[in-house]
């Protein structure tokens, strides 16, 4: 049992959900530079001068964002006999022992609900990385897309959170593979 993520699914995450003040940012941030190109370009300027400044404006945002799908490109969950590997792309990747391992089905809004990134990747359908959560605590986090809940793994003082729709079959594997049902 599975869940990882393909190249195809990291780049349909930068888009979807929409999220307007992120995608403004991104459009405001990447759209000057081609719009002052095609403004030096009706002044007359000869394009043979602005092919490097165009080559930067456009291909630097492109391969950054071809770079970060690929970098990202399986990370998810992967769950074996007695134990679940969790890759968050270039963050890390860790095996949980099931059988030390307390496990929770919890809501995503309430004390679950992400605080701060300290290391990682946000994106509107997908974040991971290492974030710190309302409730003080600091885990390992996945999330694809929305879920209204998340499951929450407590293993040797360490937490994992992961988050992505029908996370509720993982919950229930990873109690019937040895996990512990807990509240976190």
């Amino acid at each position: 049992m599975a869940y990882q993520l393909d190249f195809w699914a990291v780049v349909k995450a930068v888009f979807v959900p929409f999220d307007l003040v992120f995608h403004a940012i991104v459009i405001g941030a990447f759209g000057i530079g081609p719009v002052v190109i095609l403004l030096q370009l009706r002044k007359g300027t000869p394009f043979r001068k602005l092919r490097l400044p165009f080559a930067l404006v456009v291909g630097l945002p492109v391969a950054a964002s071809l770079v970060i799908c690929l970098l990202h490109t399986g990370a998810g969950w992967q769950l074996a006999d007695k134990e679940l590997q969790v890759k968050t792309g270039v963050w890390g990747a860790e095996e949980i022992k099931l059988a030390q391992a307390r496990v929770a089905l919890v809501e995503s809004r309430g004390p679950w609900t992400v605080k701060l990134r300290t290391g990682g990747l946000g994106l509107p359908g997908l974040s991971t990385g290492r974030f710190k959560f309302q409730n003080g605590e600091t885990a390992l986090y996945f999330r694809h897309l929305d879920s209204p809940r998340r499951v929450v793994l407590e293993s040797g003082g360490r937490y994992y959170v992961i988050a992505h729709p029908r996370v509720e079959k993982l919950y229930e594997e990873l109690v019937a593979r040895g996990a512990q049902p807990a509240k976190l």
